[in-house]
């Protein structure tokens, strides 16, 4: 009988190693051996291998051996060789699509500014929240899994729904779960994307699964002008200024007991701004013109098309404000990174429009292929709006001629409006500057700029075809 070689201390930790390399892992770069013992404790717990170091030096020569492995990292801002943000600065040294958290013993604005231009996406004060940290860990344990299986996209191209959002691409996937998550706590969130990826859809669906009972309510920050931007906030007395002929209740006390959404955030004025951010550190605001202390009770969701760190910058969002509305920034996938969720949403706008008009109008192959090879720069609306387009085109079936680019309004190498010949100026000037605003998304300053008059010609304008 064959005798068995003995299973020698080395053997054991080469297979340790070799099973290890197949597991999902996390590094620590943290000097406090308590702290990092706590964040071990919860990786290990969402069956994650920890690599632990205390230096920069030591995650140099650790990062490369693991490679894409490694799906999450946990930060120290200061470390006994540096400051965790020059990890950040080495290109190419963390693999791509690493999530990467920045940990600090007290609120450092300035530093997770620069991490954010980094590619950081949380700031944790010590001590984590612990419970909160095992459910990051674990959706992006899931995901990390989930690429790792090769997971097919749906064949079918329908599109399932969490709330009033629709889509079943692994991206979508990932944010229902971690708005599932995120949706019962306080925290406030920040949504980033670009316009029409569905944003104001993504905060209401947020509030319905949050449990609070006031309403939901939405203004856009970028649509209202400067000197009534703190009324439509806050409120007004009767008679706080000339045509206050009665009290108004702002959005703040509409939203009471619910939600607030703020959306295009990085358009309000910073003076307001300066007044917004009072409210959220004291909890309580006055309409304008009264002496009563009112009570915030709403949950704040804002949201931006804007990159963060590129607001900051340019100076049209406070740095202050952001780490207050963003505790928890959440970024909306563009439709062109969501597969064929671009299919299944045409289907499903078809299919309603359908069940409006009681019509049984259907999609050629030829109409598919167009919709799949455009690149939807205009995201969900500009879809919605194309097949609503070519509904009205087609006669039974969408075909690919009723999709040519010309009619969806944005060609590959930019934006143009059409206008007959023979139009009046003033019709025509009307066009330009209600198109312009529809694609700065509502943002009044966006579009007086790229029209090249004064914000103020805007307002008459626009106040001149209301009265129309």
């Amino acid at each position: 009988m064959p005798v068995r070689p003995a299973i020698t201390a080395h053997h054991f930790l080469s297979f340790t190693r070799t099973m290890n390399k197949s597991l999902p892992r996390v590094l620590i770069l943290d000097p406090d051996s308590g702290h990092s013992g706590t964040l071990e404790a919860i990786c290990r717990k969402e069956n994650l291998h920890v690599e632990h170091c205390s230096t920069i030096a030591q995650a140099v020569e650790l990062i490369p051996r693991h490679g894409e492995s490694l799906i999450a990292a946990f930060i120290a801002l200061d470390l006994p060789d540096g400051e965790g943000l020059d990890l950040l600065r080495r290109d190419g040294l963390l693999p791509d699509g690493i999530e990467v958290a920045l940990m600090h013993d007290s609120d450092d604005p300035e530093r997770a500014s620069t991490g954010i231009s980094l590619q950081a996406r949380y700031f944790f004060c010590k001590p984590v929240d612990e419970s909160f940290i095992a459910g990051l860990l674990g959706d992006i344990r899931e995901e990390w899994l989930t690429r790792q299986d090769g997971e097919a996209e749906p064949l079918d191209c329908s599109v399932d729904q969490f709330g009033l959002l629709r889509g079943s691409s692994r991206p979508m996937r990932k944010l229902y779960r971690t708005i599932r998550k995120l949706a019962p706590t306080s925290a406030a969130v920040l949504l980033v994307g670009e316009s029409g990826t569905g944003k104001e859809v993504a905060a209401e669906t947020i509030h319905l699964l949050s449990g609070l009972d006031g309403p939901f309510v939405a203004i856009n920050c970028g649509a209202i002008p400067a000197e009534l931007a703190e009324s439509e906030l806050f409120g007004h007395e009767k008679g706080s200024f000339s045509g206050a002929d009665k009290q108004h209740a702002g959005c703040f006390e509409r939203a009471g007991g619910g939600t607030l959404f703020l959306d295009e955030i990085a358009e309000m004025p910073l003076e307001i701004q300066v007044k917004l951010l009072r409210v959220l550190e004291t909890g309580t605001y006055r309409r304008v013109g009264g002496e009563k202390e009112l009570k915030a009770d709403v949950r704040i969701i804002s949201a931006t098309n804007r990159e963060p760190e590129d607001a900051i910058r340019d100076e049209v969002l406070r740095e202050d404000l952001y780490f207050r509305v963003a505790q928890f920034p959440l970024h909306i996938p563009a439709l062109r990174d969501r597969g064929d969720d671009v299919i299944g949403l045409a289907q499903f706008f078809l299919a309603r429009l359908n069940d409006q008009h009681d019509t049984a109008k259907t999609m050629a192959e030829s109409a598919v292929d167009a919709i799949r090879d455009y690149a939807w720069p205009g995201n969900v609306r500009e879809l919605q709006s194309a097949v609503e387009r070519a509904y009205i085109m087609a006669e039974q079936e969408l075909e690919g001629q009723h999709f040519p680019l010309e009619q969806l309004g944005i060609e590959p190498d930019g934006e143009y409006l059409r206008v007959p010949v023979g139009q009046s100026l003033d019709v025509a000037e009307k066009k330009l500057i209600l198109a312009t605003l529809e694609a700065t998304d509502g943002d009044k300053r966006a579009a007086a700029e790229q029209l090249g008059i004064s914000l103020k010609t805007l307002y008459n304008r626009l106040k001149d075809y209301e009265a129309d």
